[in-house]
């Protein structure tokens, strides 16, 4: 039985998710660019970042190092994947 959030992150992936090749199969991530301001000192800095979130029914052993391809990209896992508190979604930062 699927419960009603496992329906609504699927109809948000299979609606907005862009597809890819990931060990051999294809699945759905989403791609965002969220501001990020650090301070270092007293100096504060804009950092460009790429997120990139997966379902962990589509990669559950999700690891830093692992490849996400496009048809026209490859996308590097450059941070620990993070599960959301549901356990439904992978968040990582990228290197492109």
């Amino acid at each position: 039985m699927v419960l009603p959030l496992e329906k609504a992150v699927n109809s948000l992936f299979n609606r907005l998710g862009q597809k890819a090749n990931y060990k051999g199969r294809t699945v759905l991530f989403l791609l965002s660019a969220p501001d990020e301001v650090v301070g270092i000192g007293y100096v504060r800095a804009h950092t460009p970042t790429a997120k990139l979130q997966i379902r962990v029914s589509d990669a559950p052993e999700l690891a830093v190092g692992d490849k996400i391809e496009t048809s026209n990209r490859k996308f590097h896992i450059s941070s620990e994947p993070m599960k959301d508190i549901h356990n439904l979604i992978w968040t990582v930062d990228l290197c492109v």
